[in-house]
């Protein structure tokens, strides 16, 4: 986020809550296209400048903003298809994807408490899927630790398709 943006800190209610973008969400969606992640970050995740128009573009995936009081943080992308069905062919399991935080909001337990509201968000936005699958580089402890804490379990199993390198497969019952 810019430092000169009137929404760059959290203000008000500092609990962490979801929701789902559309198209006319501009105020939002112009914070959040101002993210950048670090390239340590970055070859793990793509920021909402890369995932805001894939899922504008894509029916079987959604947008989800991480918000804090009134400023998004991070975001994350919820999609029944894509690279899903590469590891998972059950139509009632959606992958979490492309989950970041902007580093000018980490450290805080915001990822923690997004990650832990996930099954709630799918139960109440996509009452036909029952599981929420995830891949996680084995190279990003930080996310593995996350994910872990936040709910989800691994699956023992590996996605070898991914660019950054081979991929722990989470999963949590919604």
């Amino acid at each position: 986020m810019t430092a000169s943006s009137p929404l760059s800190e959290p203000t008000g209610d500092s609990a962490v809550r979801l929701v789902r973008l559309t198209e006319a969400d501009t105020r939002w969606r112009d914070i959040l296209m101002t993210h950048e992640l670090p390239a340590e970050q970055s070859r793990f995740a793509a920021t909402a400048s890369t995932s805001l128009p894939l899922g504008d573009a894509d029916p079987n995936r959604v947008s989800v903003a991480i918000v804090v009081g009134d400023v998004p943080v991070g975001m994350f992308a919820l999609d029944r298809d894509g690279y899903l069905r590469e590891f998972d062919p059950d139509p009632k399991a959606i992958l979490l994807r492309a989950f970041y935080v902007a580093p000018a909001h980490q450290g805080r337990g915001y990822a923690r408490a997004a990650v832990a509201q996930v099954a709630d968000f799918v139960r109440a936005h996509a009452p036909e899927i029952n599981r929420v699958v995830l891949t996680v580089n084995q190279a990003n402890p930080a996310a593995i630790r996350s994910y872990l804490a936040s709910g989800f379990s691994d699956t023992g199993e590996m996605y070898l398709g991914g660019d950054a390198g081979p991929q722990h497969v989470f999963e949590t019952l919604v």
